[in-house]
């Protein structure tokens, strides 16, 4: 049970990562348990049944060289983000300069069934290369941490967007001057979170702009044939 006021220590996991142990003085991140490394979310028909994995592998991403999980400062090309439409990038400058990486909250929308099993492979996998992590679930617990947040209408798939609602409400309240960035996702999200923090570098020297002063909106856009375009979680 928690308070009725009660706020979420966003900052616990990341702490945690840092010191290298839990509240209960266990090693943190854990070592990783067979059963997380089994296929997840089959939907297709490929060699490893998981066709999430078979488009990483397919698409060749590779975690970027930015150090460990609590490295403070990430490596960017400053010409990624800096071309105009246009612009020819063949004379562009390509040169890679380290930077401090930016601060980011990661929100995750959940179930209290998914808890011990999606939501803690996210606690013992990434959640400690955010900067902060806050799991918005159906009941409150503080050992992960996640809230359940009142919002319209059922607890349910289609009505999603009520939840996010009262998530982003909920973030505009409490965390909003904490962080540079804002990242929510599913509880079936896999992140590389040094990844985002240095493409969210370079992003921010776009024009010399900073997230600071300037809003960023920044997703992968779907055009829905009859919702129109939106962007994904």
């Amino acid at each position: 049970q928690v308070e009725k006021d009660w706020v979420p220590d966003a900052t616990m996991l990341r702490k945690m990562t840092m010191h290298g142990k839990d509240i209960n003085g266990n090693p943190f991140p854990p070592p990783l348990s067979e059963e997380l490394c089994e296929d997840i979310g089959s939907a297709g028909e490929g060699i490893s049944g998981d066709s999430n994995k078979e488009c990483i592998r397919e698409s060749r991403i590779r975690p970027a060289n930015n150090g460990s999980l609590t490295y403070p400062t990430v490596s960017i090309d400053i010409s990624n983000h800096n071309l105009a439409v246009g612009d020819d990038k063949k004379n562009s400058s390509t040169t890679t300069t380290s930077v401090s990486a930016p601060s980011i909250l990661c929100l995750g929308d959940t179930l209290e069934d998914a808890h011990a099993t999606r939501i803690r492979a996210i606690r013992e996998l990434w959640a400690g290369g955010c900067d902060g992590f806050v799991a918005f679930s159906n009941r409150s617990d503080p050992r992960i941490p996640a809230i359940s947040l009142e919002h319209e209408g059922p607890e349910s798939y289609d009505n999603m967007w009520q939840k996010v609602r009262s998530i982003w409400r909920f973030v505009g309240i409490h965390y909003i001057q904490d962080y540079d960035w804002f990242y929510l996702g599913g509880g079936d999200l896999f992140l590389m979170p040094n990844n985002l923090k240095a493409y969210l570098a370079s992003l921010a020297h776009k024009n010399e702009s900073d997230p600071t002063t300037k809003e960023y909106y920044v997703g992968r856009r779907y055009n829905h044939k009859i919702r129109g375009p939106y962007n994904s979680g």
